[in-house]
């Protein structure tokens, strides 16, 4: 006869154990071995570990991440449904099955609802047969198990929406949910904003001369160095804008950080070499970028229309180069003058600047 593989699952039991009373029939129930050893039996009960308070319950519960908690009304009454509703608020990435168990509430659609309100899964009348009371608990377990797998199944594909599969960076979509949140906390004066645009120089000749495979291979590869390198910090989001086109956007007071973030991540494709079947591959990147200061009213767009700007004043410029401005109105896009470019030593002359003034 073939073997079922079983589930273990790990139980915890709330309910008020005084000293010197014999063990309820909930924990005599849970602890019998014919129950889970039963060969009928999908599920084995891998521990069952108890909480005996409000503080002791919160503890054990923590400590332990029980798959399901057995409630018992009748020793610990509305902390019971208190307790349920703390672990629900609390829950995030899992979910803990809660019964109810009680040998003396009624049974009938009010203490139901009330058990349902509070977040519980099932209430059981403790009188029914400890067979039921079991497969009731099982019951519980594959939906608990079932709810679990469903999250991360909606987590992953939550992830792949917000993620480019070449690079691992995030998508458009992704970052612009992020730095409209970076732009709101910019216009409260919380912290200044920076764009950083990368654009690969020459590369339709990788394609030209090698192939699209080595192609996707170098812009993979060039998001990882983004990504994993640890240049661009962990406040910082970084995305692959199209092509061969990175943006990142980072949450910054000192427009000299932006400038030297951009010249690492320049020096970091300068020294890599990128290899693919035969073919061994290095390349140059071109930067643009652009800073506002805490405070910025205008429209978000323009931000990363002006380091979009800067990137490609580098690639006329000669390219493996970073140009950059500080966006102040008025602007014109066309022909971006003085006023408003920067350079390494005038990021510093700015930053000095800007930390020396009151208030700062």
């Amino acid at each position: 006869m073939k073997q079922t593989h079983k589930k273990s699952m790990k139980i915890m039991t709330v309910e008020s154990v005084d000293s010197g009373r014999a063990t309820s029939r909930l924990s005599s129930i849970l602890t019998d071995p014919q129950h889970y050893l039963n060969p009928d039996s999908l599920y084995t009960i891998d521990a069952v570990v108890s909480g005996t308070g409000p503080q002791s319950a919160f503890q054990v519960f923590h400590q332990h991440h029980p798959d399901v908690v057995v409630i018992n009304l009748d020793k610990v009454g509305d902390f019971g449904f208190e307790f349920c509703h703390r672990v629900r608020s609390h829950e995030r990435d899992r979910h803990t099955g809660v019964v109810f168990f009680s040998e003396t509430a009624q049974n009938d659609d009010k203490t139901l609802a009330r058990v349902l309100d509070h977040g519980g899964d099932d209430f059981i009348d403790g009188r029914s047969s400890e067979r039921e009371i079991i497969a009731r608990i099982n019951s519980v377990f594959r939906f608990k198990v079932t709810t679990d797998r469903l999250r991360c199944a909606n987590h992953k594909l939550k992830t792949l929406s917000l993620t480019d599969e070449l690079t691992g960076l995030s998508n458009m979509r992704a970052f612009n949910i992020e730095y409209q949140r970076l732009i709101r906390a910019c216009r409260k004066g919380e912290v200044g904003l920076g764009i950083i645009m990368l654009d690969l120089d020459h590369f339709k000749s990788i394609n030209d001369n090698a192939n699209h495979l080595v192609g996707s291979f170098v812009i993979g590869e060039v998001g990882r160095l983004i990504a994993h390198s640890g240049v661009i910090g962990k406040d910082a989001i970084a995305a692959r804008y199209g092509g061969d086109e990175y943006i990142v956007c980072v949450p910054t007071n000192s427009v000299g950080i932006l400038w030297d973030m951009a010249e690492r991540m320049q020096d970091l494709i300068l020294r890599s070499v990128f290899k693919k079947e035969h073919y061994t591959i290095k390349l140059t990147g071109s930067f643009g970028i652009a800073w506002v200061e805490a405070g910025f009213e205008g429209k978000s767009d323009d931000l990363i229309k002006a380091a979009d700007v800067m990137l490609y004043r580098s690639k006329r410029q000669g390219r493996n180069q970073v140009s950059g401005m500080i966006l102040r109105y008025p602007v014109d896009f066309n022909h971006v003058g003085r006023p408003h470019l920067v350079d390494r030593e005038s990021c510093r002359e700015i930053d000095r600047k800007l930390y020396q003034a009151p208030g700062r």
